[in-house]
């Protein structure tokens, strides 16, 4: 089965780097919709609360967590090897201002690296951390590709902006929208924009014939 029949049968694997605002949120979304999902982070803690069962995130509830928990699709780590398993990896690292108010991709960069050391053929790679135009291509591209493999060839790269309103009743991870620039699409198709899945919303990969390649 290959990547694209894999996600539409939620079948494929989803790692999910960084469990705060924007991570926990999609990786539990993308549980409840069928996939098997594994959240990494540096934070021993959050691990250890997810594992548990428990949010440290406002807009997710205790009870979401340990229920997908106990269903055996979803689990935490730190360790970055599990990747190797993953069909779908998602960046969601924070990228905090730095002195001159320009987003701070330090953590972005290290999650590629961690991503690099484990990466396998036939994976896709979402960035969906906050950041600033060309950080996808010329920032985190050169890190993924230190693991010997080339994009649009052994492995797939798309940006796709986070749409998180923390606190907001009206609008979450499931119901806010929005487009997904695809820097390597998936096979057949040209390359694509990903569009949101019919399960997950917002949350959700589906390929779509490309439209452009402006970021959306």
């Amino acid at each position: 089965m290959n990547l694209l029949a894999e996600i539409e049968c939620y079948q494929a694997q989803v790692g999910v780097i960084g469990l705060g605002y924007v991570g926990l949120p999609l990786a539990v979304v993308a549980a409840q919709a069928g996939y098997q999902v594994v959240g990494i982070d540096v934070s021993a803690r959050a691990v250890e609360a997810v594992n548990a069962g428990r949010s440290h995130i406002g807009d997710v509830r205790d009870e979401e967590v340990a229920a997908l928990v106990r269903a055996g699709r979803l689990r935490a780590t730190e360790d970055y090897a599990v990747l190797r398993d993953c069909d779908v990896i998602i960046i969601c690292v924070p990228t905090p201002l730095d002195r001159n108010r320009q987003p701070d991709i330090s953590y972005i960069l290290a999650a590629g690296r961690g991503i690099a050391a484990h990466m396998r053929p036939g994976q896709l790679i979402s960035l969906e951390s906050t950041t600033y135009p060309g950080t996808t291509e010329e920032d985190l591209l050169p890190v993924l590709e230190t693991s010997g493999l080339r994009v649009g060839q052994d492995f797939f790269l798309c940006f796709s902006p986070e749409r998180v309103d923390p606190g907001s009743k009206k609008w979450n991870t499931r119901n806010a929208q929005g487009g997904r620039r695809a820097d390597a699409g998936l096979p057949g198709s040209g390359g694509g924009l990903l569009q949101p899945h019919r399960r997950t919303g917002g949350a959700g990969l589906f390929p779509q014939r490309r439209r452009n390649d402006q970021d959306l």
